[in-house]
C-alpha cells in the first residue's frame, strides 16, 4: 500500500516538474535561480508568449535548449537573471493590460 502511494506521489511530482520545464533527470544540477528561470520561461512562453517581443523569445528559448542541454551546468547566473527580468517585463506588460481591460481606458 506505502509504495503504490510513493509511486503515485513521484508521478505527481515527475508531472509537476514537466508543467514546469523540467526533467526529472535535471533536478540534481543547478541552483535555484535555474530552476525558477527555466520554470517563468516555460511559463511565459507557454502562456504569454504574445506579449513578448521577437529577441526576447529568442532568449527564452535559447535558454531552455541550455537547460535541458548536457550543458546545464556552463548556464550563469547572469543568464539566468537575464530570463528572469524579461518574464518580470512580460508580467508587468500583462498587468498594465490587464487593468486597462478593467478601467476600460485605452
Amino acid at each position: 500500500m506505502n509504495d503504490f502511494k510513493n509511486i503515485k506521489d513521484q508521478l505527481k511530482t515527475e508531472a509537476w516538474l514537466k508543467s514546469k520545464g523540467i526533467g526529472i533527470n535535471q533536478i540534481y544540477v543547478g541552483t535555484a535561480e535555474l530552476f525558477q528561470a527555466q520554470s517563468l520561461a516555460t511559463t511565459t512562453l507557454r502562456n504569454h508568449g504574445a506579449l513578448l517581443e521577437q529577441n526576447q523569445a529568442a532568449v527564452l528559448n535559447n535558454f531552455l535548449r541550455a537547460a535541458r542541454s548536457s550543458k546545464r551546468d556552463k548556464i550563469t547566473q547572469g543568464q539566468c537573471f537575464k530570463v528572469l527580468n524579461i518574464t518580470k517585463q512580460v508580467q508587468r506588460k500583462l498587468a498594465k493590460l490587464t487593468k486597462r481591460k478593467n478601467t476600460g481606458s485605452h
